[in-house]
Parts: C-alpha cells; structure tokens; sequence
C-alpha cells in the first residue's frame, strides 16, 4: 500500500497508473462513480452495506489488475482498525445446497411415485 495513504489512495494510485478513469471502472464493474470516489476517499458510511462493499472492492481489484483477496484483506486491516464489525466471507462448502427448484421437483416426483403405487395397488 502507499506510504501516503490508506486503501482509497492505492487503489486510486494504481487506477492512475494505469490511465483509468473512474467512468471507465464504473462502466467495466458496473458500479456507480459515487460509490467509486467512496471507496477511494475511504468514504465507508457513504457506501451501502457491507456486503455490497465487500463485492465493490472485489470487482475494483480485477478491474485494475490487482488480487481480490489481498485487497479485502487491506480492507480488514483498514477496517478493524476502526472498530467496525466486517463481514466475513461465508465458508466454502464441499457439497451446496439443492436449488428450491430441485427441492420441489424431487417432491413432485415423490408425490407421482405415491399415486402410481396406489393405483397399482387398488386394481
């Protein structure tokens, strides 16, 4: 990180570097310009929650080229240091959760199965 500043002036740092605009990162990310100029001038409670932010710095990072998950880690740092509560990324797991769809379909076909066997069985 720079020795002048905090995150925001790094990131915008490097996004200078570059010759990126903030427009240009707005229009690659998909992220407001107001929020991009929050996150430079580390203006948190001028972002929206957490989990938003969160994805914000993520999209920032691969847009100028740098390591999502070291820049969310300077982002911990930054933010702990401010005594906020930080979101943690949720744990991976090994095998995810069935859809609500395959849910329903899966009792679908249950239900099918139960009338079929009662109509074989009644005959």
């Amino acid at each position: 990180m720079s020795e002048k500043g905090g995150l925001g002036s790094y990131l915008r740092e490097i996004r200078e570097r570059q010759g990126l605009t903030l427009e240009e990162i707005a229009a690659e990310t998909k992220i407001n310009c107001r929020f991009l100029r929050a996150i430079e001038e580390e203006a948190w409670e001028e972002l929206p929650a957490e989990v938003y932010l969160i994805g914000y710095l993520r999209a920032y990072a691969e847009a100028v080229g740098l390591d999502p998950g070291e820049v969310l880690v300077r982002y911990r740092e930054v933010r702990s240091r401010d005594e906020v509560p930080v979101l943690e990324e949720p744990p991976e797991t090994s095998s995810p959760r069935p859809s609500s769809r395959a849910m329903a379909w899966g009792i679908i076909l249950i239900i099918a199965m139960a009338i079929l066997v009662y109509l074989l069985l009644v005959r």
